[in-house]
């Protein structure tokens, strides 16, 4: 399997995964691990957009997608 590094690589991945579900080379159990791990990135992708337009419309520079800080101000215990 290549590396999924775009969104693009992410939806071909997925719809690979969905014929072979259909022809019966992906189990179910896998095909619904699959689908949730999918789910994850995609809120991922909106919570990282949903900054992006809110640094936007305060006038502010916004991170590129991909590169927005997840651990900024916290301090290691």
């Amino acid at each position: 399997m290549a590396a999924i590094n775009t969104t693009g690589d992410l939806r071909q991945f997925l719809c690979n995964s969905i014929n072979s579900v259909a022809n019966g080379t992906m189990d179910i159990a896998k095909a619904r691990e699959v689908t949730k791990l999918a789910g994850q990135v995609n809120e991922s992708f909106y919570s990282e957009v949903k900054v992006a337009r809110l640094q936007i419309d305060l006038q502010k520079s916004s991170d590129e997608l991909g590169k927005l800080p997840v651990n900024s101000g916290v301090k290691n215990a």
